[in-house]
């Protein structure tokens, strides 16, 4: 990798470190305070729905300016929101919707700058190989940081979450200053070009799937955002196991995208995705017969899996279909679309876990089901990308006979 590249995925890793410590036991904190799921979820929607907006205004702040600026407002405005909830303290699950707009607004900021600065620092040959880099450094630190923050949290109960959201107020500290050497953008700025996007979706019909695969995957995500780890709490009933089930389910990510990096190849990926699908939703219907440690420890490693190729190659699959876009010019509107699908899924999605939650509670567990049964249409669009590039090689072969 280059140093440009080593120092994203440093700065990502600090970021990832911080979020992983502190975002899997925000969700503990909340329900602890409230013993109310609905409160979860209405941070996890309005975090979601202020994601979206950011991110499209980090969109523009980016293509007028640049795309660090996003990346470095993200940072500040994540430490922000966790100087917030260290204030706010016990009285943090009374106002779940004023904490969930600061995060969504600094998440927005965050990934849309992150995501361009790959885009932009990493070519489309060596892309993947850095993804799966990059899920692997993720999976360490969602390895080391839940199982420190789930020991600190057990010993001191709720002055052990101050603590960790404190420490990682630190990361992100860390983060914006090395976000301070990364590469300015040389290109010339320009106005965001949503509508020129639009009219490429209409020439590229290979675009349309793709953009409704992210819609899918946010359906399923919304739940994925909160839900799994309330489950594993309601089943082990203590931080620290929490935490140190995360070196479990840590190393099981870092082996998959590690496997994917190496293996995983464009001819493969499809099958990849279908047979960790096949996994995932089978992996789910024993915990919806019999909630027990086996069974929801059974599904969280699945989904773990699942994450690591499911989420990777879909990504790159994403950047494959975007590489004939002006790099110049509609990179950046790329990544708005994507994020607008995205989340239109997880708000969907939260949205009627909130109302059956409200109306039938015990139907929340087979929406969960349905959620991850209709991600296996994810293969069917990239299967579609294979087949297609099937036709080219034959079509060339047939002109070379001619």
């Amino acid at each position: 990798m280059s140093p440009s590249q080593k120092l994203l995925l440093s700065i990502h890793a600090c970021f990832g470190l911080a979020t992983t410590m502190s975002g899997l036991f925000l969700n503990l904190y909340l329900w602890r305070l409230s013993n109310d799921l609905t409160v979860n979820a209405s941070f996890i929607l309005v975090t979601f729905f202020f994601g979206t907006v950011s991110f499209a205004v980090g969109a523009l702040l980016s293509k007028k300016t640049d795309r660090i600026f996003s990346f470095q407002i993200g940072i500040g405005l994540t430490a922000l929101f966790y100087l917030l909830v260290i204030l706010l303290q016990e009285k943090t699950a009374s106002y779940p919707m004023v904490i969930g707009i600061l995060n969504g607004t600094a998440t927005g900021f965050y990934w849309l700058g992150y995501l361009v600065l790959i885009y932009d620092l990493v070519d489309n040959q060596s892309r993947s190989q850095f993804m799966g880099k990059q899920m692997a450094v993720f999976g360490l630190v969602n390895t080391l940081g839940p199982a420190f923050a789930g020991y600190v949290i057990s010993r001191l109960n709720f002055t052990g979450y101050n603590l960790v959201f404190s420490l990682s107020l630190l990361l992100f500290f860390t983060g914006l200053i090395l976000s301070l050497r990364l590469p300015k953008d040389a290109s010339p700025k320009k106005p965001l070009y949503l509508r020129l996007l639009w009219r490429f979706n209409k020439r590229n019909s290979a675009l349309k799937p793709m953009w409704f695969g992210w819609l899918i995957w946010g359906t399923c995500e919304g739940i994925l955002a909160f839900y799994p780890t309330v489950i594993l709490f309601m089943t082990v009933k203590n931080e620290f196991l929490v935490g140190i089930s995360s070196i479990l389910f840590g190393t099981v990510a870092i082996l998959s995208s590690l496997w994917h990096s190496r293996y995983n190849n464009r001819n493969r990926e499809p099958y990849t995705l279908l047979i960790v699908w096949l996994m995932y939703f089978l992996a789910c219907i024993p915990m919806i017969l019999t909630m027990n440690i086996w069974t929801v420890f059974i599904f969280l490693i699945v989904n773990e899996i699942s994450k690591a190729l499911i989420g990777v190659t879909y990504f790159s699959f994403m950047f494959r279909s975007i590489k004939d876009l002006p790099k110049s010019g509609l990179r950046t509107e790329s990544m708005v679309m994507r994020e607008i699908m995205l989340n239109i899924g997880r708000l969907l999605s939260i949205t009627t876990f909130i109302l059956l939650y409200l109306v039938a509670k015990e139907l929340t567990i087979y929406y969960f089901l349905f959620a991850i049964f209709i991600q296996g249409l994810l293969f069917k669009i990239l299967s579609a990308e294979n087949d297609g590039i099937m036709v080219r090689k034959k079509i060339k072969i047939y002109k070379s006979e001619v």
